[in-house]
């Protein structure tokens, strides 16, 4: 149930499809749960998909509260830490990716240079290359976010396969939509807030 919510509190709103597809669940289990959310009056099911009511964020406050309660505060602190190292190499990533100086100049990335983004690729696997575990230990903390990796590997492969959309398309599972959610999940973990990171300068 938790990574259910968590997935309709990341996304905002999403279909019972994008949810198991977001979270590896059977999609009967989705759909049950969403079922159980919408009676209890945590959710609501819209044209474009559920969503999460106000009365379901507090209820999912109080399962991740009762989560971090069986985590290794220091040590996920810890694998906080190790993320916010690389999150701000991963931002100028995607600031490379979408925008290019030309002549002193920033211009918008027309993606005609095939050589620049292959440098862009390059960085990117680098990157998964020294992040990974960092991954590897949240989820052996919280092994929920076992999922992560999954789609940490997937999106990758497909920028690398070809599909360049999966660099940062939001509306796509996208190596920087997964590291936005990761980051956020990190945070409730560690028990702060996105505005508290943002005020610190370890916004997303």
């Amino acid at each position: 149930m938790l990574d259910i919510a968590m997935a309709l509190r990341l996304k905002g709103i999403a279909s019972p499809a994008h949810i198991a597809d977001m979270t590896g669940a059977d999609q009967a289990a989705v759909d049950a749960a969403l079922a159980a959310m919408v009676e209890a009056g945590h959710a609501q099911e819209t044209p474009r998909g559920h969503r999460m009511l106000p009365e379901g964020r507090t209820w999912l406050d109080g399962l991740l509260d009762d989560e971090r309660a069986g985590i290794d505060h220091d040590a996920i602190e810890a694998v906080y830490d190790r993320f916010c190292e690389h999150n701000g190499e991963f931002k100028q990533l995607v600031t490379d990716w979408q925008v290019r100086e030309i002549d002193g100049k920033q211009e918008l990335n027309d993606h005609t240079d095939a050589d620049y983004d292959a440098e862009i690729f390059r960085r990117l696997g680098e990157l998964d290359g020294a992040v990974s575990p960092v991954f590897a230990d949240a989820v052996a903390l919280a092994p929920r976010l076992a999922r992560y990796p999954e789609r940490f590997a997937a999106a990758l492969a497909a920028v690398l396969g070809g599909d360049p959309t999966f660099m940062a398309a939001p509306l796509k599972d996208s190596y920087h939509t997964v590291w936005f959610e990761l980051h956020e999940e990190l945070i409730l973990l560690c028990g702060r807030t996105r505005a508290q990171e943002a005020a610190e300068g370890r916004g997303a």
